[in-house]
């Protein structure tokens, strides 16, 4: 491995460099390797901003693969948890440096489909080994959240549905800051803008046969944007994200089982905003400012 990164960041010709990063992209999904951040994971973040699509979509996968203490799939017999503790290891060397998570995520604003997919599923190997550290990142830097929000309006599904997965599953226990920040840099209106696609289709000819599911979690991740924060709440009500939620609910006299169930979604999100919202301290804490102006462009330039 240390042979494979010396080359690699030696290499000048584009060749060479997309060889060797080539190789040490197969060894990372075969041997728990451990890396530091000088000439390893540093090397790699940089190589996943580099304008060649190919380098940038190898680096990206590389980290993910590092990062994932699952991958290796097989270890050695007197090394049960080699992977595990590399992949900690790996994921904790990513998040010692505040500017190295905003730069592994830069690359999201390209259009290649294989650079974004696997930068999401870089952020998702973090989240899931190192979950307060990378929500402590993006709060640090929103730009970076609002890169991966974007992604929800990507017309590929298979990127779309994973930036909805994350949305999904990692509102629910990030700080209601991180909520906020999402809240404010569109998050309703991305949300509501799939599930307004998703209603227009039903029925059609190009209608996708997971549509309730992809309807479901969209109010999975509205909900959890409004259970512990006021100012979001008061975001929703007020920039017209409430009136698009009540134009779902038409319900024709002749209908299906999963549009009484999109109803019913929408119903019990009309519901949640007559309970007082969990934390309710902590959801006012940021204000709108939180979004709006901690949300600003500077935080991971």
């Amino acid at each position: 491995g240390k042979t494979l990164l010396e080359r690699l960041g030696g290499a000048t010709q584009l060749d060479d460099r997309r060889d060797a990063l080539a190789s040490f992209k197969e060894l990372s999904a075969e041997e728990p390797l451990r890396l530091i951040v000088e000439g390893g994971i540093g090397l790699l973040v940089r190589l996943a901003g580099d304008e060649d699509a190919q380098l940038a979509r190898d680096a990206l996968e590389t980290l993910s693969n590092l990062c994932d203490v699952g991958v290796p799939a097989e270890v050695p017999e007197d090394r049960p948890n080699a992977n595990r503790v590399a992949g900690e290891h790996n994921c904790d060397m990513l998040l010692s440096d505040a500017e190295l998570l905003p730069a592994a995520l830069a690359p999201l604003e390209r259009s290649d489909f294989y650079v974004r997919f696997h930068g999401l599923a870089l952020l998702r190997q973090l989240l899931a080994t190192r979950a307060d550290k990378t929500h402590e990142a993006l709060l640090h830097a929103p730009a970076a959240a609002g890169r991966v929000l974007a992604l929800l309006e990507d017309e590929r599904d298979i990127v779309r549905n994973e930036a909805l997965h994350l949305m999904r599953d990692v509102v629910p226990t990030a700080p209601p800051e991180l909520a906020n920040i999402l809240a404010f840099q569109g998050g309703f209106e991305s949300l509501l803008t799939i599930a307004e696609g998703i209603v227009r289709e039903e029925g059609s000819e190009t209608a996708d046969a997971g549509a309730g599911a992809v309807f479901a979690d969209t109010f999975d991740a509205l909900g959890a944007l409004l259970a512990r924060h006021v100012a979001n709440r008061r975001l929703f009500v007020e920039g017209g994200a409430l009136g698009r939620v009540l134009s779902l609910l038409a319900l024709p006299p002749s209908h299906t089982s999963g549009q009484a169930a999109r109803i019913r979604l929408a119903c019990r999100t009309l519901w949640q905003l007559l309970r007082p919202p969990a934390g309710a301290a902590g959801g006012e804490a940021g204000g709108e400012g939180g979004g709006e102006g901690g949300g600003g462009e500077g935080g991971d330039e």
